[in-house]
């Protein structure tokens, strides 16, 4: 038997134990299956259809266009009873927007007396629910927090007041929640629509916890009577953007649009907290020309940015974007459409429609290379496909290869940017050998499908076998750290003392087993009563082992009576490593 041995006096020792917490992942939700994704116009163009499954007029549900010129005058139905009758006829649902807001309201409203002002928007909630009755949702008031139909704001003051319908008290007014005007709001609605699902909609609020906490409030005071069944969230370029043109400013209500979407995502979720769902509402993201980028490329790195943290969110059902097409969206002069004039998409439309069904680059089929003398250990380049390939514009992928099977070895290396294969390690490439590797690439969001590449090597004249060989001499060897103590002892204290040290063991042996031998700590003549325990954390191995370090835990008890010398008591503890396959 080989044995190894070690004797010390005992030290103490701290540690530490990291705990990594594990990580959850969730099925990507994709179109149509898990969510929607809608729009606002032009629903008869070729490509409506195959981008958007779902249907909000822009400017038709807006009180003051559907009203008539006066107050007796008919109603004008046009706009919304198209947008209404091509979401039914599609099969398509309709999110109506929307009754109550600060702004496109009647003219005639704002001067007439809370009480007939009342009676008017009952009519108008009637006249809606009679005429649509197969509203999916409906966005009952738009941003209260921004844009109310309160007169006496400094937003509506002036040549703004008559169009903001000044209806705010014939509604409650502020009242006991802040918000009374809301919550009667709401309150009408559910009597109108009982089965329709009740939203509530603004814009400017994930980039500010402000806003939020503002926003919370009035949904909480709605959700305490069941009143809302939907958070709308409107996602317009100037919320992400910054020195965005064309910027809408609301005295006494100052924003700064936020680019990093953390913030986003956690007022997203103090939202989500409510339990209510949630829709972007009014999405539309700029295009403009940025330090010599152009705007197409500008605008594609605005939608990869905003769109999957919204998205991807458990609570959002979908989204809506506020236009799509040239020259028909309210900000057509930033560039905000996603599809030109003649019909052609931007690279943000390739890029969503990809993004949002899920589809992940495909790597071309059949790859295959020869390495042969001459290469300098290039191998080549892997090749796969996506939506800018279609546009022939490769500079705007954002690809990660990876070798995924058939390497154990890491004799081949890619370059996660290129997709180039190479020989990383040569000394271990056989000649006359097809290797069947495995690949994967990622755009950023979605991963392909592995893929099967083959790398057949040729004659090498650089390659030739020779023999190699190498002995290993019997190791059996065991290291300490260093000396420990227990610290002071306390007289007439029942304690147990704990230490601890650590040992390293190197054993090239079939088995290996270490053994301790027992100690009692000693002051001269005066000896403790009960010997150290001692617990190394491995005892046994079965099979070699290099440079194996672990801790070995000291404990000493001492009882409440048992008398104490003045001065260091100390032993030595024999460590025995031992093996029975040398």
């Amino acid at each position: 038997m080989h044995r190894s041995r070690k004797g010390w006096a005992i030290t103490l020792a701290g540690a530490t134990l990291a705990l990594t917490p594990a990580s959850a992942y969730a099925q990507f939700p994709t179109y149509s299956k898990d969510k929607f994704l809608g729009s606002i116009s032009e629903f008869t163009r070729p490509l409506f259809n195959q981008y958007f499954n779902q249907i909000t007029p822009e400017n038709g549900g807006k009180w003051g266009v559907a009203a008539g010129t006066t107050r007796t005058a008919a109603m004008r139905w046009g706009q919304l009873d198209t947008a209404y009758n091509y979401a039914v006829a599609n099969n398509m649902k309709f999110n109506f927007h929307v009754l109550l807001w600060g702004n496109q309201q009647p003219t005639w409203m704002a001067t007439l007396p809370p009480e007939e002002q009342l009676a008017e928007i009952k009519k108008w909630y009637a006249a809606v629910a009679e005429r649509y009755p197969k509203i999916e949702w409906l966005q009952v008031v738009n941003e209260p927090t921004w844009d109310p139909p309160d007169g006496s704001v400094p937003k509506n003051a002036g040549t703004n007041f008559a169009s903001s319908g000044n209806y705010v008290q014939a509604m409650g007014g502020a009242g006991e929640t802040g918000y009374d005007w809301i919550r009667t709001a709401f309150r009408l609605a559910k009597q109108y629509f009982p089965n329709t699902k009740l939203m509530l909609n603004d814009v400017a609020i994930t980039g500010q916890t402000a806003s939020t906490d503002e926003y919370l409030k009035i949904i909480n005071i709605l959700k305490a009577e069941n009143l809302v069944d939907v958070v709308g969230l409107q996602a317009h370029a100037f919320e992400f953007i910054p020195n965005n043109p064309n910027v809408p400013s609301i005295p006494g209500h100052p924003y700064e649009p936020v680019t990093d979407m953390r913030v986003h995502k956690a007022n997203l979720d103090r939202l989500a907290a409510t339990g209510i769902p949630i829709q972007i509402t009014e999405l539309d993201l700029d295009g403009f020309a940025v330090g010599g980028v152009p705007g197409d490329e500008m605008q594609l790195s605005y939608y990869r940015n905003v769109v999957p943290t919204f998205w991807e969110h458990p609570r959002v059902e979908g989204f809506t974007l506020w236009g799509w097409r040239q020259p028909n969206h309210w900000r057509n002069a930033q560039n905000a459409p996603i599809v030109l004039s003649n019909d052609t998409p931007k690279p943000a439309a390739l890029w969503l429609y990809n993004y949002v069904r899920g589809i992940a680059p495909a790597i071309r089929a059949d790859q295959a290379f020869t390495v042969a003398d001459g290469n300098a250990n290039r191998v080549g380049t892997l090749q796969a496909d996506d939506w800018a390939s279609q546009i022939n514009r490769a500079n705007l992928r954002t690809f990660t290869w990876r070798i995924t099977g058939g390497n154990d070895a890491g004799i081949y290396a890619v370059a996660p940017a290129t997709g180039e294969l190479t020989v990383a390690k040569p000394e271990l490439l056989d000649e006359l050998t097809a290797y069947a590797l495995k690949v994967r690439v990622s755009d950023g969001f979605h991963e392909s499908a592995e893929a099967p590449v083959t790398v057949t090597t040729a004659d090498l004249a650089n390659v030739v076998d020779q023999s190699a060989g190498g002995t290993v001499p019997a190791t059996l060897a065991l290291s300490l750290g260093a000396p420990a103590t227990f610290g002071p002892f306390t007289p007439g204290v029942e304690q147990e003392y704990t230490a601890s040290t650590t040992a390293t063991v190197t054993s090239t042996a079939g088995d290996a087993a270490l053994t301790a031998s027992p100690a009692t700590l000693a002051n001269g003549a005066f000896r403790l009563a009960q010997p150290v325990a001692v617990t190394p954390a491995k005892t046994a191995w079965s099979g070699p082992t290099s440079n194996d370090t672990f801790a070995i835990a000291l404990k000493q008890a001492i009882g409440r009576t048992e008398p104490l010398r003045t001065g260091t008591y100390s032993a030595t503890v024999t460590f025995t490593l031992s093996t029975t396959a040398p």
